[in-house]
């Protein structure tokens, strides 16, 4: 008989609930690496036992249900799942034939609730696979380089504030799991810096025109969410979160540029970091496929936007060349954009599927 448990059977499978306590089977099947970490904190009681060694029981606590994940290459249909358990606020994208457009505009000064999703991670062993509800994240970065060219990368820190496992006496699967007949797609098209561009701008209105060339070697995008979690007693025996709260947000664009005349010097981005006052930038990433989502003419393509301004510069460099890398942090702009940032996908993922 073989031995069963293989790593390269592992799945990794999602679907977007429709409220919190509410678990789904899943609706996807994500490309994904690395594992789910339970802990129960099992805690034994800080008493006096008559002995050296542990003689009481120890007791259950609330629960830490965490995953961190990477995406090695992602993909525009993949890009959904990533803007709602980051970003919430998910509405159901504009169909235009084979294609789907999806935007992301996080709230600033009023709380929205979470897009939570239910999360099955299992292998071969049908009767061993987890089932974590009530999911979002708590960081998404994605990554682009052009040295060496390559897919974007992505890693995803989740937060779930419920567990259950097939193979659970005491905290049961429901609905069962895994749910069947889910693959990871073998036609999912890619994001490439190469297809990718950075307008930068002192006003909104100009970033159409004011694309930084020949300098963008890589980027980081990376949202960092601060949950409140919240737990009630209201007789349900249970050790899940009853709620999230919003208590804080970071968005922030690291990018390593060449030294050209956009990027050091008089009037340059550098010397909006070196500013003796902050000095409030317009960032925009545009990235076009060369692969169609909808025929004739309508590519996949993801940009971003936001109002950033510069923290930090570093030195680095790139092959035989010293290079600059300029972190900025996204900021709610009350005047002009009235945002902190917003976020457009085209692909062909429809909302019965994320």
């Amino acid at each position: 008989m073989p031995v069963q448990g293989l790593v390269r059977l592992r799945k990794h499978q999602f679907g977007m609930q429709s409220a919190m306590g509410t678990k789904i089977a899943a609706k996807r099947a994500y490309p994904f690496s690395g594992v789910p970490e339970v802990e129960l904190n099992w805690t034994d009681p800080d008493a006096d036992v008559g002995a050296i060694d542990p003689v009481s029981p120890p007791y259950r606590g609330a629960g830490d249900y965490t995953a961190s994940l990477d995406d090695p290459a992602v993909k525009y249909n993949n890009l959904p799942i990533m803007f709602a358990a980051a970003l919430a606020g998910t509405t159901p994208p504009t169909t235009t034939g084979d294609s789907e457009a999806w935007n992301w505009t996080p709230a600033s000064l009023t709380p929205t609730d979470p897009d939570v999703f239910t999360y099955e991670f299992g292998d071969d062993v049908l009767t061993d696979w987890y089932q974590l509800g009530d999911g979002l994240l708590e960081s998404l970065e994605i990554t682009g380089t052009r040295d060496p060219d390559g897919p974007l990368t992505a890693t995803l820190a989740w937060r779930f504030g419920t567990m259950a496992s097939s193979g659970s006496t005491d905290s049961p699967d429901s609905p069962a799991v895994p749910t069947a007949g889910l693959d990871v797609s073998t036609t999912d098209i890619m994001v490439y810096l190469k297809d990718g561009l950075i307008n930068i701008a002192s006003d909104p209105d100009d970033l159409a025109t004011s694309q930084v060339s020949d300098a963008l070697h890589a980027f980081t995008l990376r949202v960092t969410n601060e949950w409140d979690l919240k737990r009630y007693a209201n007789g349900e025996q249970l050790f899940d979160i009853d709620a999230y709260g919003l208590a804080s947000r970071s968005i922030e664009l690291e990018c390593t540029f060449a030294k050209t005349a956009d990027t050091v010097g008089i009037g340059s981005e550098s010397d909006a970091w070196m500013s003796d006052s902050s000095v409030n930038r317009y960032i925009q990433m545009v990235f076009t496929s060369t692969e169609i989502a909808n025929a004739p003419s309508t590519p996949y393509s993801w940009q971003f936007t936001a109002p950033m301004r510069y923290y930090t510069r570093t030195e680095g460099e790139v092959g035989g060349n010293t290079v600059i890398v300029l972190t900025a942090h996204a900021f709610y702009d009350v005047e002009d954009l009235e945002q902190v940032f917003t976020t457009d996908v085209v692909n062909t993922i429809d909302e019965t599927l994320l």
